[in-house]
């Protein structure tokens, strides 16, 4: 009798008895010479096994891409409200939600569970060839290492470099989220954390299904970044221009439909002021919400901490509260004032700038001054730096402890 429960479950949740029209990426919105990617088998559901179905966070493997001519599958965490709180599955439908770890991460459970409790259908996969206990799989594909990542273009088959089989299986368990009878195929949406945060950037400008995206971190020009330029530059000239063409965000990025919360630090390690503003710079600004985070640490504990991604996917998909929206910045000759729209009034408003220009953007030294709130005229003013500054950036704070901060300011 277990056995035939068991199996019960394993047919229902396959996706081969729902029948359910899942959406097919629009292709011909990512206008590339050469598109790596192939978008429409992409869009259908994987091949799926469920490990456990017990509890409430099911595990699963699902078939991804080949990696060096060979099959692979993906292991995978997953749960929705309901699973949560231990109640029969219903027919409710949740929005979805995909999440990517960065560099050195793995699937969080704890990450799922937490959307869960939030009131989203969370799916979170190992990028690694890993199962739950860090064990490789039988099937696995390309790990971390930096020689996936970046060496392995020299090689000649771009399908094997690590982005490749990452971005392709981040947009399966999408698919496979979209094939799940009580997700909401209009109310999905991506997070990522670092490299999934890169990750992020180019999954959702690639599957324009989704409807909001938050990269965290992670952004484009890698060839620009203080870390990250050094294993591209031990590259040849041909093979670097090849990895910016085929695997850098900003030849994406420009196509993106969703809508975008990009959220960093102003001292990240990784990510600096200048790539970051570029990055966020390429959608477009009917589509983008800033959250310069000042000095905002890095780690993926950190990175799934702001409450400001739920309250930016519940603004896009449940209609929620929408967070504050800058509407322009303007430099005078004696203030720099900047006009927003916000649903409730802002508990503070500061400035930071700085002039250092020798540092590395994790060592920059950053000045605060606070700015003035006209909350009748929805408007935040500051008397500019007698000393004057070479980057800056306003962050505001709701008196629902959400914050949003302008673009960077460039001098």
């Amino acid at each position: 009798m277990k056995k035939l429960v068991f199996l019960l479950l394993l047919f229902v949740h396959s996706g081969f008895a729902q029948n359910k029209a899942v959406p097919v990426i629009n292709s011909s919105l990512i206008r590339v010479d050469s598109l790596l990617w192939d978008l429409k088998t992409l869009s259908k559901p994987p091949e799926i096994e469920w490990l456990n179905t017990k509890g409430n966070v099911y595990t699963l493997l699902y078939k991804s891409v080949d990696y060096e001519g060979k099959p692979t599958q993906v292991f995978a965490y997953y749960s929705n409200p309901d699973l949560f709180s231990g109640k029969k599955q219903g027919k409710s439908k949740f929005p979805g939600v995909v999440l990517i770890h960065g560099g050195g991460g793995q699937a969080f459970k704890e990450w799922v569970e937490k959307w869960a409790a939030d009131g989203y259908a969370a799916i979170a996969m190992d990028l690694s060839g890993n199962d739950g206990g860090g064990k490789k799989l039988t099937q696995a594909g390309a790990d971390q290492a930096d020689d996936n990542k970046f060496q392995k273009i020299q090689k000649g088959n771009l399908k094997n470099v690590w982005t490749y089989h990452a971005v392709a299986s981040a947009i399966l368990a999408h698919s496979l989220l979209l094939n799940l009878p009580e997700v909401d195929a209009a109310k999905t949406c991506v997070t990522g954390i670092s490299w999934g945060g890169y990750l992020t950037c180019i999954v959702a400008s690639l599957d324009n299904r989704f409807k909001a995206a938050v990269p965290v971190y992670g952004c484009g020009f890698y060839d620009e970044s203080d870390v990250f330029k050094e294993p591209l530059n031990r590259l040849s000239l041909q093979d670097k221009q090849k990895w910016i063409k085929y695997f850098d965000p900003s030849s994406y990025l420009s196509f993106a439909q969703p809508r975008f919360l990009f959220i960093n630090g102003n001292k990240d390690l990784f990510y600096n002021v200048v790539t970051y503003h570029k990055t966020y710079s390429l959608v477009n600004r009917n589509r983008r919400t800033i959250f310069i985070k000042p000095d905002m640490q890095h780690s993926h504990g950190y990175g799934w901490e702001p409450n400001e991604i739920h309250c930016f996917f519940e603004s896009v998909v449940n209609h929620g509260p929408a967070l504050i929206k800058v509407k322009s910045v303007l430099k005078q000759e004696s203030v720099i004032k900047l006009s927003y729209k916000s649903p409730v009034k802002l508990s503070m408003a500061a400035f930071y700038f700085t002039n250092d220009s020798i540092s590395t953007n994790a060592k920059r030294e950053w000045l605060m001054q606070k700015a003035v709130i006209d909350s009748d005229k929805q408007t935040v003013t500051i008397s500019k730096p007698k000393e004057g500054f070479k980057y800056a950036f306003f962050y505001l704070k709701d008196i629902k402890n959400s914050s949003v901060s302008s673009e960077f300011i460039f001098n």
